[in-house]
């Protein structure tokens, strides 16, 4: 039963960095200055992007909560988390149209690999 648990935190994490990633690029950077950080937090938490990554932070946080308690084991649930990695990377092929590099798959291809030796065990 925590697997489901963790599967609503996988996608609130994943859906949390895309949302806020695409937030990012329509609020824009982060500015050096103190009045000009006032107005960026004000545009930035009136995006409706940035508001939805906000939200699905604290649904997979609350998931978490729940996978947590229920889990037998924090070492068998939490590396399913790095899956978040994976699943970040391919979706900003995707929607963000990014380029990977091959040493960045070789990394990707890792976190798969521990992943799996970890739900073998």
């Amino acid at each position: 039963m925590p697997y489901l648990f963790v599967l609503v935190t996988l996608v609130g994490v994943v859906a949390a960095e895309l949302l806020l990633r695409k937030g990012m690029l329509i609020v824009g950077q982060f500015p050096q200055g103190f009045p000009e950080i006032i107005r960026f937090f004000l545009k930035a938490f009136s995006n409706p992007y940035v508001l939805g990554a906000i939200a699905a932070v604290i649904i997979g946080s609350l998931a978490w909560f729940a996978a947590v308690s229920r889990a037998d084991a924090l070492s068998r649930i939490y590396p399913i988390m790095a899956l978040s990695y994976v699943l970040v990377v391919l979706f900003s092929i995707f929607i963000f149209k990014e380029n990977i590099t091959f040493l960045r798959w070789v990394g990707v291809a890792c976190i798969c690999l521990g992943v799996f030796f970890v739900a073998k065990s």
